[in-house]
């Protein structure tokens, strides 16, 4: 009829199915590839993270060590933190507090409070946009 015997019909069947699975084959490589991608790409973000977390570690063990928590000598207020031989202010009354360089709180004489609210006038002038103004 058509003049296409068994063996092209069997011949064009097999040359299908191979093109299939290469196909196939090509797929799955490219799945794999892509997951590959995927993971590495996750693996890579963790470290990011991971190296973000401990840089951010080593900061606040930075300010821990050099900072200290004061109980206000006006009104008593807890949970400031100044750092050491500097001069900040209570976060709850406004006093002056001066830290000497061992640790000791006390409230700063006059001209340390000039200076220390100078500083702070500074750097909120020059845009530091630093939320702890006691250090």
């Amino acid at each position: 009829m058509f003049g296409i015997g068994l063996g092209s019909l069997v011949r064009i069947g097999f040359r299908v199915s191979d093109h299939i699975l290469k196909q196939q084959e090509i797929e799955r490589s490219r799945t794999a590839s892509e997951r590959a991608r995927l993971q590495a790409e996750a693996s890579r973000e963790k470290a990011i993270e991971e190296n973000a977390r401990h840089r951010r570690t080593q900061l606040e063990d930075e300010i821990a060590r050099a900072s200290v928590a004061v109980e206000c000598p006006n009104c008593g207020a807890t949970g400031n933190r100044i750092r050491k031989g500097s001069t900040g202010f209570c976060q709850f009354c406004g006093t002056a507090i001066q830290i000497s360089s061992s640790g000791i709180a006390y409230i700063a004489d006059p001209i340390e409070k000039v200076k220390a609210l100078a500083a702070e006038e500074i750097k909120q002038k020059s845009g530091d946009s630093g939320n702890d103004k006691n250090q």
